[in-house]
């Protein structure tokens, strides 16, 4: 394993190592989220911005998981070779399939978001679902017992976003097989950059 730092009863260690557990030369990542299996603890999935090098501007979706709580991390990927990717967010959903909603740039020079789904701890991924989305975009699960569990809720920047005009938000009812249509949230002016809760 990488790097292990403990203070008090909490324990940190370091998930993008070589496979001796040494830091990699030259590796560039950050912007990391973190989601947690709700049904099985032990099952973590990490995900970041993986940088080719500390001199590169390109970056893709890095991730890795852990199947024992963070003791040990699998190998390090990518969702995607070769595809620009960023603003990682990941959540789990209250049957454990865990989420991985990531940034990208359309030819067009549009900012949209995808989907990634993973239903067996992080270890594959499913390709890709359109979710609408902008820079800086947050996601979250709704994990209740209410009429609305597995729905997936995401909202973004709209100055910088897939769909034209100031629209921010969309949402999946169907566990991310699809999203709707962005619309705007009323007063979207006066908020930005947010993280999502559900109440």
């Amino acid at each position: 394993g990488g790097t292990v730092v403990s203070v008090g009863p909490y324990t940190s260690i370091q998930v993008n190592v070589d496979a001796e557990g040494n830091n990699i030369r030259g590796d560039a990542a950050n912007e990391p989220s973190i989601a947690i299996n709700p049904r099985d603890p032990s099952q973590i999935v990490i995900g970041w911005r993986q940088f080719d090098s500390v001199a590169s501007n390109f970056r893709e979706a890095g991730y890795s998981h852990s199947s024992d709580g963070g003791v040990t991390w699998a190998a390090v990927r990518v969702l995607e070779e070769g595809v620009f990717r960023s603003d990682p967010v990941l959540d789990a959903d209250a049957d454990g399939t865990f989420h991985y909603l990531s940034l990208t740039v359309t030819a067009e020079g549009f900012f949209r978001t995808d989907l990634f789904r993973s239903r067996d701890g992080g270890a594959t991924w499913l390709p890709p679902v359109f979710a609408q989305g902008g820079d800086k975009q947050w996601m979250v699960a709704d994990k209740t017992d209410g009429p609305g569990r597995g729905n997936l809720y995401e909202a973004w920047n709209g100055i910088f976003n897939c769909c034209g005009g100031l629209v921010d938000f969309t949402r999946s009812l169907d566990h991310g097989d699809s999203f709707e249509g962005a619309i705007s949230i009323p007063q979207a002016n006066k908020l930005r950059w947010g993280t999502l809760d559900v109440g």
